[in-house]
């Protein structure tokens, strides 16, 4: 059902269906939006705006923390929802709660730490900063993490005042209903967050119509590109593009093995690879230290009970045939196959973990592949790594592993990407900082702490007396 003006409403466009990606079964059928319901929906998201960005930030903090308190409660439910819809191992879909509901301390941080009001006064004049709502804002949302994610920015939206227009995937339909319920359990007035089902005509009427006012995306780069195509020239609509990655993580100095290898499994593996932040590409020593790695790695990818902590289905089957091709095409192109990916007989979406030798490729191969396969690439010096590592048009996370923090140094001022960590996975992130990337990972409009900016305009006044 889409949720349309504090209504619940039958989709009036396709029919279509949410999947079980580990055994194939149905979880939930819906209709997408029609055109006059995208319509409807910007309408009553346009009216109630004045009335909820007149409210007192302490009236709009208050039905937001009533939807969190919702959520601590109805935590165990969530969870099991996000594994069902999305084929996670349950620790990591009770991760993806925990995260969301750790949210909203860091968006009242960045609240008052990027966008408060503050004054200035002295003996001549006084200076004032406020910050002010854009209007109506859609967020469109990934199906990795279809709860963290998309509020990460409906929350700082609501907060500075917006009118909010959620776009779920089409592959997580039913933890977007439930969502909306426990926002309407916590009262959020009718109009100010509606939810609409559908695909990319669904996205392209909402972006360029006249009443939206921001744009912010989460999923792949193709996408980002062909929303931003779309409003191009249409310079009164903020447009904030959290993308994807080739991320690269590089083991140099350090002979701590089992460290290392933990560290590079759950980078490249945890959700089955199905992270923006995940490790792509492992750079090793072209020596028998960087061999003894890799040979550790190959044997754990054949244990189960070790891969069975990261790895579940992937999300569909389209995207279980899109990493066996690119796989493919990798090894056309001159590529190594060290473990192969393949899928396994029987019911679900499952794909075996795969392992690359990509260090002698005939020519340059620049795709994320959104699934558990790592490509390899031996190097005989560090300077040698920094350059593989930026050899690539994205550059949302890279980690370093190593000893040496004088390295890392080196490394952190050299590497092209948004997230930079020592000894820690690439996926690893903090709240309380700017989340995103640089050249086809974002458009520098970082969400995590950072949400805060793209969500609110500055006024400044300066003030004198007669």
């Amino acid at each position: 059902m889409n949720y349309i003006g504090g209504n619940w409403e039958k989709g009036l466009g396709a029919t279509y269906a949410s999947i079980n990606p580990r055994n194939e079964t149905i979880l939930w059928e819906g209709n997408y939006a029609s055109k006059d319901q995208i319509k409807s929906a910007i309408d009553c998201a346009s009216k109630a705006h004045f009335k909820w960005s007149s409210l007192s930030f302490k009236e709009r903090l208050e039905i937001i923390k009533n939807f969190y308190n919702l959520l601590e409660k109805n935590a165990q439910t969530v969870s099991e929802i996000i594994a069902l819809e999305t084929g996670k191992v349950d620790h990591d879909a009770e991760s993806e709660v925990s995260a969301a509901r750790a949210k909203l301390k860091n968006v009242l941080d960045a609240y008052e730490d990027r966008t408060g009001a503050k004054k200035n006064v002295t003996n001549i004049m006084e200076t004032s900063l406020t910050h002010h709502s854009l209007g109506v804002v859609c967020v469109i949302g990934p199906f990795n993490f279809p709860l963290h994610l998309p509020n990460g920015q409906i929350t700082p939206s609501l907060l500075a005042g917006n009118t909010v227009i959620f776009k779920p995937s089409e592959s997580t339909p039913l933890i977007s209903e439930y969502m909306m319920m426990l926002w309407e359990e916590a009262g959020i007035p009718k109009g100010v967050i509606n939810l609409l089902h559908g695909k990319k005509w669904v996205v392209q009427n909402l972006v360029k119509h006249s009443k939206i006012k921001g744009i912010f995306f989460t999923g792949g780069y193709d996408a980002g590109r062909s929303i931003h195509a779309s409003v191009s020239g249409e310079i009164d609509k903020l447009v904030a593009l959290e993308l994807g990655g080739i991320n690269p993580i590089v083991v140099w100095n350090t002979n701590k093995i089992k460290q290392v290898k933990n560290i590079i499994l759950e980078s490249a593996f945890i959700s089955t690879g199905q992270r923006c932040t995940c490790a792509r590409k492992l750079i090793l020593p072209k020596n028998k230290y960087g061999k003894k790695i890799l040979d550790c790695i190959k044997k754990d990818l054949g244990d189960p009970s070790i891969t069975n902590h990261f790895l579940g289905p992937l999300i569909s089957n389209e995207a279980r045939l899109k990493v066996i091709s690119q796989q493919k095409k990798l090894e056309k192109i001159g590529a190594r196959i060290i473990k192969e990916s393949k899928v396994p007989k029987g019911k679900g979406f499952f794909i075996t973990p795969g392992l690359i030798d990509s260090t002698n490729l005939k020519e340059r191969f620049d795709e994320e592949i959104f699934g558990p396969i790592l490509q390899v690439h031996f190097v005989g010096s560090f300077s040698e790594a920094i350059d593989e590592a930026n050899n690539t048009k994205f550059g949302l996370a890279a980690s370093l592993i190593s000893d040496s923090r004088s390295l890392f140094d080196e490394f952190h001022s050299s590497i092209n990407s948004g997230l930079v960590n020592f000894n820690a996975t690439t996926t690893g992130a903090s709240g309380a900082l700017p989340f995103g990337g640089v050249g086809k990972s974002g458009n520098y409009r970082p969400a995590g702490f950072y949400a805060a900016d793209f969500c609110a305009w500055p006024k400044s006044s300066v003030l004198k007396k007669l």
